[in-house]
């Protein structure tokens, strides 16, 4: 094979997403002759294979060649890919930005047009200014059809959304982001990098506007595209984001799947990124009622403002409110969310994450009797959903308003209306436990109507696999005269510590005992027989012995 067959092989693999026979070809094009075209290639193919820091090793080494041989548009063209990959990929602000001005300064003095519009389009990633991106994505836009490249159109569409829904123009915003992406899997992008580019800023306008329906249409559609290429189609952040989405809606398999990929992206290359990952994932811990599994994640996180949320969701769930809503005020406090994340962000600010940290802050701040607080955050969720359609700030602060009601029918309105948001987005969580609130105001006026609501969470939680929720709803179905569950959960669900705390309940230990033979305080193993009883459906320590007594017997 000739080099020259070699890098021709490389390219037509590449056309085709078939990543791995890419690398083979490239990497012998690269042993033949060391070119920058074999070096940018190569780098290419081990992007799209997961291998960030040898696709940017690669990347650079494409850059210093290019450089030497005089080739100033493919030296900028492999500085301008180490911008978007270390401020997209790798979330390093700091490397992006050095890159993007080293681009400009090799091209001072080129007339090249297109590198220029791939300049501005950057330059509009990089800036903190909206308005001055959006100014440089009109630019890039302009370039990108004098030119005719496709590529550079769709990328700067779709981030154009982005810049205007920060602006206010929502509805401007989403037209550019669906028509990006129309075009994109219809299959009008010369090079894959567009498909990640254009989806990142997908999920980013979705993630500002709450748009979780939009973000699942076109993930869907995305990921038939992707079918059978296995690359990463989001970067690290926006996988974040898509993991929330799939969370959210009850898909949380996939979610956990997504998260673990952002984790393999983001590991080792840029901790901020990674701790907000491993915060996703403890708060899927926490919505699945594993919550011995999420403290230990948010502790492995690292960092404190990254996994402020589910650290506040984790604290309410423990019963200790004020940690929830200290720890939400920080996060809201803090402006190192929006330096931390990479190039594009929506801000934490203004995104499906706020929504969740306000309405756990309004839980917890009624579970301290603070109604007037309570309120105030209710008004902030209002004042969101006003300039977007009803959608989970909505549905959150219908929420809020049913729960600081006083009027049993102003709240049962309010909870329905709640039903109705979270249900359209299909967001099952969530409507289960609206469905609580629910019957909790029915049960003292109309007990079948309670006991119905009661019954569909139960339903809904158990299909989802949200232990603690499950237990509340069989808890109110039984103090309305109605079962529970019929037959208590395998111990197979319970976790490596509730095993042991079942095992020592059995052995007639007592809460204090049980605290020093485990090594830790009394509150935590009050805690944990507590959530040990719950999740086995019994009532007292007697009816889980007799549980565990029965399981060691059929083991």
């Amino acid at each position: 094979m000739t080099a020259q067959s070699a890098l021709d092989r490389g390219t037509a693999a590449m056309s085709a997403g078939d990543w791995a026979a890419a690398r083979t070809a490239f990497e012998a094009a690269v042993l033949e002759t060391g070119s920058a075209a074999s070096l940018a290639g190569l780098g290419d193919a081990l992007f799209f294979l997961g291998d960030m820091r040898e696709a940017v090793r690669f990347r650079e080494r494409a850059y210093a060649v290019s450089l030497r041989s005089g080739d100033r548009v493919a030296a900028v063209d492999s500085a301008i890919w180490l911008c978007l990959s270390y401020g997209m990929a790798l979330g390093n602000r700091v490397a992006a930005n050095g890159w993007h001005t080293r681009a400009r300064s090799v091209l001072a003095g080129d007339e090249s047009v297109l590198p220029r519009g791939w300049l501005a389009y950057e330059g509009a990633l990089l800036t903190t200014d909206t308005a001055r991106s959006h100014e440089l994505l009109e630019h890039a836009l302009a370039v990108a059809r004098d030119v005719g490249n496709r590529d550079l159109e769709l990328c700067a569409l779709a981030e154009r959304g982005v810049a205007r829904v920060k602006l206010g123009e929502t509805a401007a915003g989403l037209s550019d982001v669906d028509e990006a992406m129309a075009g994109v899997i219809a299959g009008e992008p010369a090079d894959f990098f567009t498909v990640v580019m254009s989806a990142c800023s997908m999920m980013t306008v979705c993630d500002i506007t709450g748009d979780l329906d939009r973000a699942r249409a076109w993930s869907d559609a995305a990921d038939a595209l992707m079918e059978g290429r296995g690359c990463p189609y989001l970067f690290a952040e926006c996988r974040v984001s898509y993991g929330r989405v799939l969370m959210l809606s009850g898909r949380w398999p996939e979610a956990e799947a997504e998260f673990t990929r952002a984790a393999t992206v983001a590991r080792g290359a840029f901790p901020a990124i990674h701790a907000r990952v491993v915060a996703g994932l403890a708060e899927l811990r926490t919505r699945q009622g594993r919550l011995e599994e999420a403290g230990a994640l948010i502790e492995r996180a690292g960092a404190p403002i990254q996994a402020a949320v589910a650290a506040a969701g984790l604290a309410l769930r423990l019963g200790d409110p004020a940690s929830a809503v200290a720890l939400v005020g920080r996060w809201f406090d803090s402006d190192s969310m929006n330096t931390a994340v990479p190039m594009h962000a929506g801000g934490h600010g203004h995104s499906i994450e706020a929504a969740t940290a306000l309405a756990v802050k309004i839980e917890a701040l009624l579970e301290l009797g603070e109604c007037a607080a309570a309120t105030s955050a209710a008004a902030i969720l209002d004042e969101r959903s006003a300039v977007s359609r009803p959608g989970i700030d909505a549905a959150h602060a219908a929420l809020a308003h049913g729960r600081l009601a006083t009027e049993a029918s102003v709240a049962v309105r309010c909870f329905e209306r709640s039903l109705e948001l979270f249900a359209a987005m299909n967001l099952p969580l969530e409507t289960g436990r609206v469905r609580l609130e629910l019957a909790r105001r029915l049960a003292p006026d109309s007990p079948p109507l309670a006991t119905a609501e009661a019954r569909a969470a139960l339903n809904a939680f158990d299909r989802l696999g949200a232990s603690g929720d499950g237990d509340i709803a069989a808890e109110i179905l039984r103090s309305l005269g109605a079962p529970g569950r019929h037959v208590p959960r395998s111990s197979a669900r319970l976790t490596r510590r509730e095993q042991e705390v079942l095992d020592l309940i059995a052995d007639g230990l007592t809460n204090p005992e049980i605290a020093a033979r485990l090594h830790i305080s009394r509150k935590t193993a009050a805690h944990h027989v507590s959530n040990l009883l719950a999740k086995l459906g019994a009532s007292n320590r007697v009816q889980a012995v007799k549980y565990a007594s029965g399981n060691r017997t059929g083991a």
